[in-house]
């Protein structure tokens, strides 16, 4: 896994997890796909935000068409796995739960499955363990600027809209602003993607820390 990713904790939860496996295994099968499905996306969204850097770096934002259609997919590969680590993260969180209290984490049909949201598990986690520590982790990280911009740009790409682009020409000087896409006014230059990787990382590593140590306590 890339060097920013919380292993450690991350392999401690999985472990955590496994111990249920053999007499909840329907719930387990839940936890594991979401868990897995975490870790993968965070490598897809490595893997599109270098490549879009590269290709902002060497083209600009304003390329041919076949090169802008390489960054538009970068752009909408970046921002959706980097959401979806989050979603991920969230619905093996709830199967944590599941574990636990049945009850307050129905997760047995397609439809409960279907309802399972960042949003959902807060409010179940909320309601079944009041005043654990992992509620403060979840308000903090659910309501930092990165993550509600993630999930802002990863909605409007996925329902809505491929943005276009604002071009800025400069008169002299160094004093030429980025291109900024038409969206949230994210500019697009080769800073982009690593310093909004870098926020993603820090709020995921915040995030896992907080679900290792409820799982450690809880299970």
């Amino acid at each position: 896994m890339p060097a920013d990713f919380p292993v450690a904790e991350y392999e401690s939860v999985h472990k955590k997890g496994e111990t249920c496996a053999t007499a909840q295994p329907a719930i387990y099968e839940q936890f594991a796909g979401a868990w897995n499905a975490l870790s993968y996306r965070f490598v897809a969204m490595a893997g599109y935000g270098a490549a879009l850097t590269d290709s902002l770096a060497k083209v600009g934002a304003s390329p041919p068409p076949n090169e802008r259609y390489s960054q538009e997919r970068d752009l909408f590969g970046f921002f959706s796995n980097g959401f979806s680590i989050f979603e991920a993260a969230f619905y093996g969180l709830f199967s944590l739960g599941a574990f636990i209290s049945p009850a307050n984490f129905p997760i047995a049909t397609a439809k409960d499955q279907q309802r399972i949201s960042p949003a959902v598990t807060a409010g179940a986690v909320a309601k079944a363990f009041p005043g654990d520590p992992l509620q403060l982790v979840i308000t903090r990280v659910s309501t930092d600027s990165a993550y509600v911009e993630g999930r802002e740009v990863r909605n409007v790409l996925t329902h809505r809209s491929a943005p276009g682009r604002t071009f800025f020409v400069g008169i002299g000087g160094d004093d030429v602003l980025a291109d900024e896409w038409k969206i949230k006014s994210i500019p697009l230059d080769a800073k982009m993607a690593n310093s909004r990787r870098a926020d993603l990382a820090r709020l995921l590593g915040d995030l896992v820390q907080g679900i290792d140590q409820f799982a450690k306590s809880r299970l």
